[in-house]
């Protein structure tokens, strides 16, 4: 009966116009600098051609603020510690404060984060507030996000797997060693998230037959209202999501946005569009090896390599982690790693590496992403000993796809093309990069079904 109900929402969702239009208008009226800070590189999965900046330097925020109306500023801050991510959060805020008092805009923010519910969540958001000089403004919370088949039915947040709804605390995504959670509904969430420091009866949610029977000024009358602090945005298609968001734009009070991609294209006013094709991604080198990274360690991600391994004439060679505590071992295994990838890229081969798929936890949360992230630097040294340009990178999994990108690659700025597969954005790197105007590919560890990294490789082909 529930799958029932949720495709009936999808589909009556899907028959509405939509908002688009007007928010498509009131951005043209009413000039606005939206600014998403992305917590991870694959906010990007459902926008086209606009730019996104790994840099926080004045200088670098002055110039995007001046000539681009819309821009991802990517802090990879799932990656961080608590603290280091709550202090970026804070000088982000300042900094884009003082920027749109400076130029005179109209600025809004958005906090892009994963639409499975891992990530920093309240003390980003509070700490972005922050910075940002708001004072009690309402958290608005939308982790729809469509393309993933990610959907919020009655307050509970599900996750698509093939043609079951499955509640997000069912989910492998919910047992992640530093942000796991144990509530679906996203009521209950908050209250898990502020460990129950916050009232449940000052959290609304607004529900699908609201937002589609209401009008705009209505819904600004409720997202208003003083006497919440935090709304849940029930969402099954993007009429839901594009009600909210004109209802923002119109508003004159201040918000905290956390949301997925999906709101990002609402807010924006951008239209979907069709995937890339080959001849629009491989427009520099069209021959050579292409290398693929694959550190995300989510069931599906490990589903997705076992069906590239049966498929694929690539070469596979994995990084053991098991080695991760002894500096020695693990150093000259990565050396020896680099070392075969540059050999086989030179031969034009196409290679895939990958970290095992045995995970190492640590005995607190923090331990754990201390881990994680050493992980990343055996990849991230691998990324800087490359001496061969591959044809194309895909990197999977968000912090490996952050960390190859700017810490192995030295992005600083990149403009996003569109997406290959939906969901799985593909940036064009910037003159500064270690291989410029390379297709670099971000396939986030959450998204496609078992054949889709295969595919990938495939259309590529």
């Amino acid at each position: 009966m529930l799958k029932k109900d949720i495709l009936k929402a999808i589909s009556e969702g899907n028959q509405h116009n939509g908002f688009l239009k007007e928010i498509q208008k009131e951005i043209i009226t009413s000039p606005k600098s939206i600014v998403i800070l992305d917590d991870d590189p694959t906010g990007t999965q459902t926008v086209y051609d606009l730019p996104i900046v790994t840099s926080w330097n004045t200088s670098v925020l002055e110039e995007e603020i001046q000539k681009n109306p819309i821009f991802f500023i990517l802090t990879n801050s799932r990656s961080l510690q608590v603290e280091e991510a709550n202090n970026l959060a804070v000088l982000l805020g300042k900094k884009l404060k003082e920027l749109a008092k400076k130029y005179n805009k109209e600025l809004i923010v958005v906090s892009r984060g994963d639409s499975t519910l891992r990530g920093h969540y309240p003390n980003e958001v509070d700490a972005l507030a922050k910075g940002l000089g708001i004072k009690n403004a309402t958290h608005i919370l939308a982790p729809a996000f469509f393309e993933g088949g990610r959907f919020t039915f009655n307050d509970v947040h599900y996750v698509k797997e093939e043609n079951n709804f499955i509640p997000a605390n069912k989910t492998p995504f919910a047992k992640d060693n530093t942000f796991g959670y144990k509530n679906a509904n996203l009521k209950d969430w908050i209250v898990e998230k502020y460990t129950g420091n916050i009232d449940k009866t000052s959290i609304d949610s607004l529900s699908l037959q609201f937002l589609r029977t209401q009008s705009t000024e209505k819904i600004i009358e409720r997202i208003e209202s003083l006497e919440k602090s935090h709304i849940v945005i029930n969402a099954t298609s993007y009429t839901d999501l594009e009600a909210v968001a004109l209802a923002i734009l119109k508003s004159s009070a201040p918000f905290l946005l956390r949301t997925s991609a999906s709101f990002v294209n609402a807010i924006t006013g951008i239209a979907a569009k069709a995937c890339l094709v080959k001849e629009e991604i491989l427009t520099h080198q069209k021959i050579g090896g292409s290398l693929i990274v694959i550190g995300s360690y989510v069931p599906k991600t490990t589903v997705q390599l076992a069906f590239l391994k049966q498929h694929s004439n690539a070469i596979f060679l994995e990084l053991n982690v098991s080695t991760i505590k002894n500096d020695t071992l693990f150093k000259n295994h990565v050396k020896e790693l680099s070392q075969k990838i540059n050999h086989h890229l030179k031969e034009n081969k196409d290679v895939v590496f990958y970290t095992s798929r045995t995970i190492i936890k640590g005995e607190t949360k923090a331990e754990s992403l201390a881990i994680v992230n050493k992980v990343s630097n055996g990849v991230i040294t691998i990324i800087k000993q490359l001496n061969i340009k591959p044809k194309y990178i895909v990197a999977k999994g968000g912090i490996t796809s952050s960390d190859v990108a700017t810490k192995g690659l030295n992005v600083q700025r990149a403009h996003v093309l569109g997406q290959v597969l939906k969901g799985v954005p593909v940036w064009k790197l910037g003159n500064e990069t270690k291989f410029p105007n390379m297709p670099y590919i971000i396939f986030p560890g959450n998204v496609g079904d078992s054949e889709a990294l295969y595919q990938l490789t495939k259309l590529l082909t």
